[in-house]
């Protein structure tokens, strides 16, 4: 049956049926595609859009499924972006990789500045240590490959810088404090972004500078530290110098100590009002360690003689509001070259060409270069300072006068040996300063009146001593000048003038050198060439007042001083806070007199003044080749100083 307009749906037409139709001009019929290929325009679209559909549905899967495959990832330890670190620190800890999943470690790619590293494997660690690596910015590279394709890999890139070079650190020469009490103001400049601390304590600094209020001027060092991201260090450090009242003090050895006829009359003195402080012996010229020290080396080379109790000592005289000046010989020291040689020590012996023992009329000189004669000197220190001396004065601290290049220092060579020596006495003071931090103790250096104008020839260096130490006292004795030194025609014969004039060549060292340091002068107390007595005593005394120099240390080995000249007025000084839970000692037992020793006779003695020598005959009583003296006990012979 054929429809109006239609087909016929009864039966499948045959193709003929077809033509004839279209031969009549009428409408074709529409029958299925499948027979005839002809589609019906509504079904068409309809099949279009789904063709359309399911090809965008493949797509957008085909784009999305990687994004549903889990991403390797990769996180690195032990070193962060951006750090800036030291070839030590970068060494000392290995760089840790982790790769996840653990499987994707083993093909991971680990570059460092695009070249191959060296690593290690393990259960999805990578540890790789790094070698000692050159200064500058560097970068870590670690890549993993994709689970599906291209997709699933991760990278991570890591760049950090190794710095090898601590931050420049100047730190401002602080004033001179007028009060022990008031604020204290330290100031300088640094690297910026350095971190600084002065005592410890971080301190804000801004752009570079940077300034800390102290509370009080603090005692002995101040160390102040710069500290730049990759945490290298620079320290420096200063001393807070207080216009104390002048110390004025007089030389007791160890024997005057223990004698009652020498002590008794320095004990008038500081009654008196005319001196606040007693330089006392802790080790002398011959090597002597007079008090009952403790210390193993010094008992095990026999220097130990035991005179007095140090401890006691300084509890007798801080009851008398004395300051405690404790002297140590420090590289004049026959006793311990001795020692030192016979043990086969001899790098701790100053020799000569020849390779024996450095002849000299010292009797033996140690190496200042010696690490092991500092130590031996270091420690005396350090137990002296523990027993609460308020101050030790280091004394000889030089090499002997004469020809440099008839010398040998064992650690010094090169054609430059004298400025190594002086920065081996330098290193040594600074060695001192920290050996004595935490105590109260001050540390002073004399040095030789010649050395502000001839440094060279005794290895003190005298701006670069200052700068290390609370004060220097050089010994500006009148009788151990040349006629003409300083334009004075006869100096034994002029104490002011000479004293005067070489006291100011220190001072304007000092200031040329920008070194604010405290000058307390050794004053000559005895005879030499010519006889000193009250009236020469006052005069030097004089001479340094007029220099604004108040402060002084009287020297006589025989420990008899010429009171009248010395005026009534010094001033009380701070003394040390008392010494409540001393150390154990096994120090042997004291001795209550050194055994009897033969005083030599007067003998000829050659002291270096300047760039001259002068010849003299030591006679008993002068300050070269002089015999301590006692009543009461024999003296030792008390070498030129």
């Amino acid at each position: 049956m054929i429809r109006r307009g239609g087909f016929t749906s009864a039966r499948t037409p045959h193709p003929n049926d077809l033509l004839r139709r279209l031969a009549k001009g009428s409408r074709p019929p529409i029958v299925p595609s499948v027979y005839s290929g002809y589609k019906k325009p509504r079904d068409t679209y309809r099949a279009t859009v789904y063709a359309v559909l399911a090809v965008f549905a493949l797509v957008l899967l085909v784009a999305l499924l990687p994004f549903a495959v889990p991403r390797n990832a990769i996180s690195v330890r032990n070193l962060v972006r951006g750090q800036s670190v030291t070839p030590a620190a970068l060494t000392a800890t290995p760089i840790e990789i982790h790769v996840e999943p653990a499987s994707a470690a083993a093909t991971a790619t680990v570059l460092v500045d695009g070249a191959a590293a060296i690593v290690t494997r393990t259960n999805g660690v990578i540890s790789w240590v790094p070698p000692t690596m050159r200064e500058g910015t560097h970068v870590l590279s670690v890549a993993s490959g994709g689970r599906l394709l291209w997709r699933g890999g991760a990278k991570r890139a890591v760049s950090f810088t190794v710095d090898a070079t601590p931050p420049e650190l100047n730190v401002d020469s602080p004033a001179r404090a007028t009060d022990v009490d008031a604020p204290y103001r330290l100031t300088g400049t640094t690297e910026r972004g350095a971190i600084v601390s002065v005592l410890g304590q971080r301190v804000r600094a801004t752009d570079g500078h940077f300034a800390a209020s102290l509370t009080s001027p603090p005692i002995g060092k101040i160390d102040v530290t710069s500290t730049d991201a990759a945490g290298n260090a620079t320290v420096r450090s200063v001393r807070a110098r207080v216009a104390l009242p002048a110390l004025r003090a007089v030389h007791m050895s160890a024997i005057s100590w223990a004698t009652p006829s020498l002590k008794d009359p320095v004990m008038a003195m500081a009654a008196n009002g005319q001196i606040n402080a007693v330089q006392l012996d802790l080790k002398d010229e011959v090597g002597e360690v007079g008090y009952r020290s403790a210390l193993q080396q010094v008992n095990d080379i026999g220097a130990g003689k035991g005179y007095y109790d140090l401890r006691a000592a300084v509890q007798e005289l801080h009851a008398k509001k004395l300051r405690v000046v404790g002297r140590i010989v420090v590289f004049r020291d026959p006793l311990l070259t001795q020692a030192a040689w016979n043990a086969g020590n001899k790098d701790e012996v100053i020799q000569g060409v020849d390779g024996e023992p450095y002849k000299s009329r010292y009797g033996g000189f140690a190496n200042p270069a010696s690490i092991a004669v500092q130590d031996y000197n270091l420690d005396i220190l350090r137990e002296a300072a523990d027993a609460g001396v308020d101050d030790v004065l280091f004394d000889y601290i030089r090499r002997p006068e004469g020809d440099i290049t008839t010398m040998h220092f064992a650690g010094i060579g090169g054609p430059d040996v004298s400025s190594q020596i002086d920065n081996a006495i330098v290193g040594f003071l600074h060695r001192a300063g920290e050996r004595l931090r935490g105590t109260p103790t001050r540390l002073g250096v004399s040095v030789f009146g010649i050395a502000a104008k001839n440094p060279e020839e005794v290895a003190q260096n005298v701006p670069a001593m200052a700068a290390a130490v609370d004060y220097i006292a050089p010994m500006v004795y009148p009788s151990h000048w040349t006629k003409g030194q300083y334009n004075v025609a006869d100096p034994a014969g002029q104490p002011y003038e000479i004293v005067n004039r070489s006291l100011k060549k220190f001072q304007e060292l000092l200031t040329a050198a920008d070194v604010d340091a405290i000058v307390v002068p050794w004053l000559q107390d005895f005879s030499l060439g010519r006889t000193y007595g009250p009236k020469e005593v006052r005069a030097q005394i004089d001479a340094a007042r007029q220099l604004n120099l108040m402060g002084f240390l009287l020297w006589d080995p025989k420990v008899t001083y010429s009171e009248a000249g010395v005026p009534a007025d010094a001033p009380l000084l701070e003394i040390s806070p008392p010494v409540t839970a001393p150390p154990p000692r096994t120090a042997p037992p004291p001795r209550t007199a050194p055994p009897p020793r033969t005083v030599p006779p007067p003998r000829t003695v050659t002291t270096l003044l300047g760039s001259a020598a002068t010849t003299t005959a030591a006679p008993a009583g002068a300050s070269t080749a002089i015999p301590v003296t006692a009543p009461t006990i024999p003296a030792p012979t008390v070498p030129a100083r």
